[in-house]
């Protein structure tokens, strides 16, 4: 093909590949990469300048009247011949839920009104490319493939790429997904093509196996005529927050067991039987028909490898009994927390507060705080698991050519921030400095010398009890909303010192007038304030 490329060039259709499933050990060595698997729809994207862009579904059913916020993006990247992308649309919040429900609200094929496409955004995260300025590159290596793709420039919303990066990391890679909630990574070999229909070993999905606690809150038995034989148990977790085994469960599935450990449970469970089901609310009618009931006191260890409808371990398989010593709070295999359908979502990045200059005195400059704890919204901690997963995951990707070394470090930060993110209820002031200090890592290597920080700790704060993430999420909003729209950015100071309640932490962002934060600890009420703001 000769002179510029038409664009009536682009294809009608190039049918989506799909991943190989992974059989033994996950691909590893020089040539291959691996990425999170993003929970969504599978969407190819049409883009011809000057008429139009299609949105196609995993089956090549149109989506396009259902996302019209991403044409004028893919437009604005797009070269005169036009492309084709393959990614994942993902209701923004919702990147690892097992059943991404914001999602469902935004698929139908009707167009959906400006406040809709406000109050649930949706990002296309674009994985690959099948066709650039009038030329398929579907023969192309995906190395080549990524090259051109990542020369489009998709680095922020509502259109990014993902960060593959070098399978030497695919064991931390699976740790973050596995606190994440994804349920799988995909690996790429850097010399596969693309196979339109079809399939290839050098594009492989890699399921994340978990390993949870359960309680075994009763069993169905392999012969109905023998109640006291066991063929599958019921299992369960508990449905608050005691660190004791409960006597109520939260159902979340059953698991089959092997001839020897069904005779192993069998005398355990039968000890155990009661008349009354352990489980709050409904256990499946097939599950409950000949279902015998037993004290949740057997704790045992299962591996899966995600959710299923949201509260249904997906393929368990049982690995033991727990003896009581080793069962820990933190390991119950809770199913994730539902995204609300109604709370409208925060947006790219908050309103920056007026600066030095606009007349405003130094007083009406600080941040006002309202009296009450400051506690982030519901589901704020979670936040981590948008556009700060995404800039993270892009900011090691880069470092991993031009600093391997720092890129591991920040991979490993960025785990650590992971587990601190999904930490619930109380945490220590050592363990939240610990996250912010990951945070700030990760940011100063996406800022550069725009981001300085600086920190004074008093000796002897670190076990103080402070509600999980209030630190961490004033820091984070001190960054976005004071240092991050600055030209020149600022410093960021962190101060914490010894008061009677506790302790108090200061957090000071931003050139000029700074804005002060003061949080105070009080151990003696943490589970209901924590951190609590002072003027």
């Amino acid at each position: 093909m000769t002179g510029r490329p038409r664009s009536d060039d682009l294809p009608d259709l190039v049918p989506p590949m799909q991943p190989a499933t992974v059989s033994g050990d996950p691909p590893s060595g020089p040539d291959w990469v691996v990425e999170v698997a993003w929970t969504g729809h599978r969407c190819i994207a049409y883009v011809q300048p000057g008429r139009r862009v299609r949105l196609l579904s995993g089956g090549n059913n149109s989506m396009s009247a259902a996302y019209p916020e991403l044409t004028e993006p893919l437009l604005r990247r797009s070269p005169p011949g036009g492309m084709v992308l393959d990614g994942t649309l993902v209701a923004r919040g919702e990147e690892h839920a097992p059943r991404p429900r914001l999602l469902k609200r935004r698929s139908a094929r009707n167009r959906p009104s400006d406040e809709t496409i406000r109050r649930i955004p949706v990002d296309f995260q674009v994985a690959d490319l099948l066709w650039l300025d009038g030329h398929s590159t579907t023969d192309l290596h995906y190395a080549d493939r990524r090259a051109l793709l990542d020369g489009l420039g998709f680095a922020s919303p509502p259109v990014w790429t993902t960060s593959p990066l070098p399978a030497t990391e695919l064991d931390t890679m699976l740790a973050i997904a596995d606190q994440k909630g994804a349920e799988g990574l995909h690996a790429r070999h850097l010399r596969g093509r693309y196979h339109p229909g079809g399939r290839s070993r050098f594009w492989i999905r890699v399921p994340v196996r978990r390993m949870r606690q359960v309680c075994v809150g009763g069993w169905t038995p392999a012969d109905p005529r023998r109640p006291d034989s066991v063929g599958t148990l019921l299992l369960g977790v508990p449905s608050g927050a005691s660190r004791e085994v409960p006597s109520a469960l939260h159902y979340v599935g059953r698991v089959g067991v092997s001839l020897e450990q069904r005779r192993q449970l069998a005398a355990a469970l039968v000890a155990r039987r009661v008349p009354v089901s352990p489980f709050v609310g409904d256990v499946p009618a097939d599950a409950a028909r000949h279902a015998s009931w037993a004290v949740p006191e057997l704790v045992g260890l299962v591996e899966f490898t995600g959710w299923i409808g949201g509260d249904r371990m997906r393929r368990p398989q049982w690995r033991g009994l727990l003896v009581p010593a080793a069962v820990r709070e933190t390991a119950w295999a809770r199913p994730p927390e539902p995204t609300p359908d109604t709370a409208a979502p925060p947006p790219d990045r908050p309103p920056a507060p007026s600066r030095r200059g606009s007349g405003a005195s130094p007083a009406s400059q600080s941040r006002e705080l309202d009296p009450a704890p400051v506690t982030p919204p519901p589901g704020e901690n979670r936040r981590l698991e948008q556009h700060f997963v995404y800039n993270s995951l892009n900011t090691i990707a880069a470092l991993i050519r031009t600093d391997p070394s720092r890129a591991r470090e920040l991979l490993f930060g960025f785990a650590d921030l992971s587990r601190a993110n999904d930490r619930d209820g109380t945490s220590t002031l050592g363990q939240e400095l610990d996250a912010v200090r990951g945070y700030l890592q990760l940011e100063q290597a996406r800022f550069g010398a725009r981001l300085q920080v600086e920190m004074d700790v008093e000796g002897g704060l670190e076990p103080v009890p402070v509600t999980a993430m209030q630190v961490l999420h004033v820091v984070r909003r001190a960054v976005q909303e004071e240092i991050e729209p600055l030209p020149n950015g600022g410093t960021l100071s962190v101060v914490a010192r010894r008061t009677p309640p506790g302790c108090a932490i200061t957090v000071t962002a931003g050139a000029g007038t700074p804005t002060m934060l003061l949080l105070t600890a009080v151990p003696d009420r943490v589970g209901d304030q924590g951190v609590r703001p002072r003027r």
